[in-house]
C-alpha cells in the first residue's frame, strides 16, 4: 500500500466507510505502533486508545448484553472521537483533537455523562413547503406519494426528500414554491431540473416549480448545499445558467451567483460576520453591485457587511460541507462560530456568563446525531465550562 493510498484509507475511517476488516487492519497498525514504540505517545494516550479497543470488542462480543457498559448511541460518538483523534495523530503528526489552546495539547478521549431531563436531542429531517396558493404542508409528518400538483408538475415526498417530476407537464405557467426548514430541522429536494439542494437548519429556498426553458432562478437565505444539473435549452445549443439570488434572513441583497454546471455551498446567515459561497468543483461567477468575481474550485467568496467582497483560497471544503455529510467540523474554529452552529441546529439559546467569550478554538470532527450534553462535554476538554439551563446554554470561561 503507497502512502497515497493509505491516506485515503484513513480518510474513509474517519468517515466511517470503511469495511470490518480494514478498520480490524487500521487498529492493529495503530496499535503495533504504539507497542513498538515508533509512535511517541503520552500513557494517558496508550490507555486512551486501548479503552476504545477494549469497547470495540465489548460491542461484538454479545450483542444481547442487557446492561452494557456505555450505551450504543454514545459509544458511536465515542468511537468516532477516538478514530478521528488517530486520524488527526497519524496524518498531522500531532494527537490534538477538537482543541489546541497556545501551547497547550491534550488527547480527546472523554465519556459524556448524560443528564436524565436536563439535555437537548440534536435536530432532525424536517421542513415546511409553501406552495403558490400560499397553503403549507408541513414535511416531518408527511407521508410519501404526491402532495401536490403545481404548474402540471407533481411534488412527490419519497423517503424524507421532495422532488418535482415534470415529465409529463406541458404547462408553462411559472408558479413559486418556497422550503423553510425551522432550527433544528434540515431537508433535502430535487427541482424539476434535475438540481439537487440540501437545506441546513433556519434556511430557506424559493423556486418555480417548474423552470422555463431560457431560466431558471432560485432564492436562497440561510445555508445550502446545491449540485446543479446540467441543461441545454430546447435546440440543445446552449446550456441554461442557473442563477441564485442570496438573501439574509431580512431579505437584503446578499449577491448573485451564476452557474452551468457546479457543486457549491452558501452560508448566508444573518448572525454570521459574511456570506461565504465556496466551489466544490466546476465554475461559478459571483457578483455584487457592479463587481463581478469567478470562483475556481476550493476557492470561497466572502461578502462582509459594507458590501466588499475577497476570494479566499485554500479553503477547507470538507469544514464547509461538513453538516450535508453529518458532522460539524472544525479547523480552527472560535467558540462563537462553534456555538452558532449548535445553537441552529439544537434551537438553544447562548449566553457567556458575565459577558466574557472565550478564545479558545477547535480542531476535529464531532457527529451531529449526538445529544448536545455529548457535545458540549467533549468541547469541555479545552477548559471551557457549560451548563444546560433549559433550551439555554451559558458558556463560562475556563479562566
Amino acid at each position: 500500500m503507497n502512502t497515497e493510498q493509505a491516506r485515503e484509507l484513513l480518510k474513509r475511517y474517519r468517515l466511517g466507510l470503511c469495511s470490518e476488516a480494514e478498520k480490524t487492519t487500521i487498529e492493529a497498525w495503530l496499535a503495533s505502533l504504539v507497542e513498538s514504540r515508533q509512535w511517541e505517545w503520552a500513557e494517558t494516550e496508550k490507555e486512551a486508545f486501548n479503552e476504545m479497543l477494549q469497547m470495540r470488542i465489548r460491542e461484538e462480543i454479545d450483542e444481547t448484553n442487557t446492561t452494557p457498559a456505555i450505551p450504543q448511541r454514545k459509544f458511536r460518538f465515542f468511537h468516532f472521537a477516538a478514530a478521528a483523534a488517530i486520524i488527526f495523530m497519524v496524518s498531522a503528526g500531532t494527537y490534538t483533537l477538537l482543541f489546541r489552546h497556545e501551547e497547550k495539547k491534550e488527547m480527546l478521549m472523554h465519556k459524556a455523562t448524560l443528564q436524565p431531563g436536563n439535555d437537548v436531542q440534536p435536530g432532525e429531517n424536517g421542513a415546511i413547503l409553501t406552495l403558490a396558493n400560499g397553503e403549507k404542508i408541513v414535511l416531518d409528518s408527511a407521508g410519501n406519494g404526491t402532495l401536490a400538483i403545481q404548474s402540471d408538475v407533481k411534488v412527490i415526498n419519497r423517503g424524507g426528500q421532495l422532488i418535482y417530476d415534470s415529465k409529463s407537464s406541458s404547462s408553462n405557467e411559472v408558479v413559486y414554491n418556497t422550503i423553510s426548514t425551522p432550527r433544528a430541522k434540515q431537508f433535502k429536494l430535487q427541482l424539476s431540473d434535475g438540481t439537487r439542494v440540501w437545506l441546513n437548519a433556519a434556511s430557506s429556498i424559493r423556486y418555480p416549480a417548474r423552470f422555463t426553458q431560457n431560466s431558471r432562478t432560485v432564492e436562497i437565505s440561510g445555508e445550502a448545499y446545491v449540485e446543479v444539473a446540467s441543461l441545454q435549452n430546447a435546440a440543445g445549443k446552449a446550456k441554461i445558467p442557473f442563477v441564485v439570488k442570496i438573501l439574509s434572513a431580512t431579505g437584503n441583497d446578499g449577491g448573485t451567483i451564476k452557474v452551468t454546471g457546479t457543486h457549491f455551498n452558501i452560508n448566508a446567515y444573518e448572525d454570521e460576520a459574511l456570506i461565504k459561497t465556496t466551489l466544490i468543483e466546476g465554475g461559478i461567477q459571483f457578483k455584487k453591485g457592479n463587481v463581478e468575481k469567478a470562483l475556481l474550485p476550493g476557492q470561497q467568496s466572502q461578502l462582509d457587511k459594507k458590501g466588499i467582497i475577497r476570494i479566499a483560497d485554500g479553503i477547507n471544503v470538507e469544514t464547509e460541507i461538513a453538516w450535508k455529510n453529518g458532522y460539524f467540523t472544525y479547523d480552527k474554529t472560535d467558540i462563537q462560530t462553534v456555538m452558532k452552529q449548535l445553537s441552529r441546529w439544537y434551537d438553544i439559546e447562548i449566553e457567556y456568563e458575565n459577558g466574557k467569550i472565550p478564545d479558545e478554538k477547535y480542531w476535529g470532527d464531532i457527529q451531529r446525531d449526538a445529544p448536545l450534553s455529548n457535545v458540549l462535554k467533549v468541547l469541555e476538554i479545552s477548559g471551557v465550562k457549560f451548563r444546560i439551563e433549559g433550551k439555554k446554554v451559558i458558556v463560562v470561561s475556563g479562566g
